[in-house]
């Protein structure tokens, strides 16, 4: 199952793909992007990741020259090429190549990339029994300093929290703010589940608001599960009832130990039930 990489529009082999070194996502990680995946030879929730790739580039003054009808097709039309039905999809557009200085106006045309790879699924276990997270040694960059809305290629806070998880042995890290609450982990978002109550970050604390998040959110408000989107610290979260990560790829996929201290429950009776709710809505998407 080959793997398909497309600049500009034009497809070719991963060990073909070739960009400028002069392309300021190379340089300085000055890109936007998004991921979708496939199931069952469909792209899945495509139109909201699409939303927020035109919010990263109004948030940096960044000119897309395509409409989202555009963006969608193009996608779609390369989705179309892979030769496999559960895909991952990346697209990065970078804001061009031009001489080696900051300023944001040197280039004058945006580069655009796109991945298409086969989907490695998670292991059954991690959706059955969990996975051991810690939180990482590392702050998560204030939105003071780096809007979170911006789902950018500047992505170094994400990768030294996640070298601290890889250190540790552990799935994922998440990242605390400058005031000691939980934010969101490198790649997904957190929550946790306190005598029934379902807890999430608030929407303008530190995190990127993702997509996945938000259907979880909405399937719960529709399970009539009560929900606070309010700060917690990860005292909190170790002695939560239950946890849980949200992504494109993890779906909703429990939270077994914190730090190597186990939860009460993994998956829990709110886990499983949002587990289930978005199997459903996946499957009549």
């Amino acid at each position: 199952m080959e793997e398909l990489v497309m600049i500009n529009g034009a497809i070719s082999k991963p060990s073909e793909a070739k960009i400028s070194v002069f392309d300021r996502g190379f340089l300085y990680g000055d890109a936007i992007y998004e991921v979708v995946r496939s199931y069952s030879g469909k792209l899945f929730a495509v139109e909201p990741h699409i939303d927020r790739l035109f919010l990263s580039a109004e948030r940096i003054s960044m000119k897309l020259p395509y409409t989202k009808k555009q963006y969608l097709d193009r996608m779609q039309e390369f989705y179309q090429k892979a030769p496999f039905d559960d895909a991952y999809l990346r697209i990065q557009i970078s804001r061009g190549e031009g001489p080696i200085t900051l300023d944001p106006y040197a280039p004058t045309t945006v580069n655009e990339v796109m991945y298409l790879r086969p989907l490695k699924p998670h292991p059954r276990e991690y959706f059955e029994r969990g996975v051991p997270v810690v939180i990482a040694g590392v702050l998560r960059n204030s939105k003071k300093a780096m809007d979170p809305d911006i789902k950018s290629g500047n992505y170094l806070n994400n990768v030294l929290a996640y070298k601290f998880a890889a250190e540790k042995k552990a799935h994922e890290a998440i990242m605390e703010n400058s005031e000691g609450f939980i934010t969101e982990a490198t790649t997904s978002n957190v929550f946790c589940v306190v005598n029934g109550e379902l807890w999430t970050s608030p929407d303008d604390s530190d995190i990127l608001r993702g997509i996945t998040r938000n259907i979880v959110i909405t399937l719960a408000q529709g399970l009539d599960i009560p929900l606070k989107k309010k700060n917690f610290t990860r005292q909190d979260l170790k002695n939560a009832d239950e946890a849980f990560l949200t992504s494109s790829t993890r779906e909703v996929m429990p939270i077994a130990s914190v730090n190597g201290d186990v939860l009460k429950s993994s998956p829990g009776p709110v886990t499983r039930r949002l587990q289930q709710a978005y199997y459903d809505y996946v499957k009549n998407a």
